[in-house]
């Protein structure tokens, strides 16, 4: 099922971050850089590469933050610092990079450096991919393996 290139990333991918998928597509979907030559993933058009992914996995990423501050009982402030600190495309990159996801994103052509925008619609797009195929409960274990949380 798919092309070796496609099962060398979503393996290495799910290894990093310790969930495996049930539909592999999903992952090989949110691995793809806007501009990727890959435009279907297990059926699905993808002509922007993982950036619709990486929309879901933003609001994932963000309900995941919330629901553990509001079980904190802290104030309001604490979400949009935790928000900030955790949320950022920066470190949303620096995340991605240091976990090594870098070397499974499928590039678009000519395309020889990850930017820190793109790795972090990589990581927003798995959070995704991870939403769909399980639940927003095994979204929770995947952040705290990337040390997200």
């Amino acid at each position: 099922m798919g092309t070796p290139q496609m099962n060398i990333a979503v393996n290495g991918a799910q290894s990093i971050i310790g969930y495996a998928f049930r539909d592999r597509f999903l992952l090989w979907e949110a691995l793809q850089s806007a501009g990727s030559p890959v435009l279907l993933a297990g059926g699905r058009n993808i002509p922007n590469g993982n950036k619709r992914l990486a929309v879901l996995g933003d609001t994932v990423l963000q309900l995941v933050l919330v629901e553990q501050w509001y079980a904190g009982g802290q104030a309001r402030v604490a979400f949009d610092q935790l928000r900030q600190r955790v949320g950022s495309n920066d470190k949303l990159n620096s995340i991605g990079i240091q976990a090594g996801l870098n070397a499974f994103v499928n590039r678009a052509g000519g395309m020889t450096v990850i930017s820190p925008i793109t790795m972090a619609a990589t990581v927003e797009a798995i959070l995704g991919a991870v939403y769909l195929d399980g639940s927003l409960q095994a979204v929770a274990p995947v952040m705290q393996t990337l040390g997200l949380v």
